[in-house]
């Protein structure tokens, strides 16, 4: 090696940071043909963290991921009780112990660990446009399209990371509003293609809980979907009819067919899908049926509105109705044991 290159090479050596020096200041010679070049280098240096990963064939952690430090919050307070598009600003507040969240497979893990730490309770929904043909929110239902959003979720939540967060995630939701045809692209959305999407993310997201925003007629009407999904919707608001009824008959029929329900209210439509939020005295009234009903695994309404959540007099009934779940055992949203 030349003499000129050998000390080029040794410059650059200098000049690099590196994980065990000090900052400061080094001089050097380079003696080049007839010249000789004298000068000094400064650096600071960087410290590059290099993730541990796990070798753990016990329990067959995967040995290439980084390791998920998060603590989990263990204990569960009461059932899970909370509104749709909750702020994850207020997940450590204490004031709700769940929440229905559209995520997406990048945010997804972070969220949940924020929630665990939290000790919030999650329904996971996925962004409508990963669930169409086009990629639009309006767009027309696609199995394939939802095939694909499992499998961004799976290599987000593989399987060591949904036993860790068991007791934080409540379920995923299947879709929704599966009778809107505006919704998706002039189709509605059937029982067939809800149970092909449901037999795929069984695969893909071991013990996960499974389930559909509405109410379990809609299951009963195709039998072969029940078995594969864990928990079914029932979601009030006044021209549904008489409120005990409605959710006596949702918990008969999942109980027939071995699901949970979610039950709750819709506190932004409550007198109807257009209508005004539920005044005061109705939030309370249709709320505690709600959250004291023997037949719900979870407490979850839609949906958090600024405005209204700002009223003290609306406070003031998210309180009570927020004790009372506070009040019930924790649940899981999972199918009944030795169910069919």
């Amino acid at each position: 090696m030349s003499r000129p290159c050998s000390g080029l090479l040794l410059l650059l050596a200098l000049a690099s940071p590196g994980a065990a020096q000090s900052p400061g200041t080094v001089t050097w010679v380079l003696a080049s043909a007839d010249s000789t070049i004298y000068g000094h280098t400064d650096y600071t240096p960087t410290t590059t963290l290099v993730p541990r990963t796990v070798y753990d064939t016990l329990h067959g952690l995967d040995s290439v991921r980084v390791v998920d430090s998060v603590r989990v919050a263990l204990e569960l307070r009461g059932l899970a009780a909370g509104l749709s598009a909750w702020p994850s600003g207020f997940y450590c507040g204490g004031l709700t112990t769940g929440a229905t969240q559209q995520l997406d497979s990048r945010a997804v893990l972070g969220r949940i660990q924020l929630a665990a730490a939290c000790g919030v309770r999650l329904v996971l929904v996925p962004p409508r446009r990963r669930l169409t043909v086009n990629g639009q929110p309006d767009g027309a239902f696609s199995v394939d399209s939802a095939k694909r959003f499992t499998d961004r979720y799976a290599a987000a939540l593989p399987a060591d990371t949904l036993r860790k967060y068991r007791a934080t995630i409540l379920g995923l939701n299947l879709a929704d509003d599966y009778t809107c045809t505006t919704c998706w692209g002039g189709k509605a959305i059937r029982q067939v293609q809800i149970a092909a999407w449901a037999a795929y993310a069984r695969t893909k997201l071991p013990g996960l809980p499974l389930g559909v925003r509405v109410t379990p007629d809609w299951v009963q009407a195709y039998p072969a979907l029940a078995p594969l999904i864990d928990y079914a919707w029932a979601q009030y608001h006044t021209r549904k009819g008489d409120q005990q009824t409605y959710y006596d008959r949702a918990a008969s029929i999942a109980a027939a067919l071995g699901l949970r329900v979610v039950m709750g209210v819709n506190v932004e439509d409550c007198y109807g899908v257009g209508t005004s939020a539920c005044r005061p005295e109705d939030l309370v009234r249709f709320g505690t049926l709600a959250v004291s009903h023997p037949g719900s695994c979870a407490f979850l309404n839609w949906r958090y509105d600024e405005h209204t959540w700002d009223a003290p007099d609306v406070r003031a009934a998210w309180d009570g109705l927020l004790a009372l779940a506070r009040a019930r055992p924790a649940a899981e949203c999972r199918r009944v044991e030795g169910a069919a």
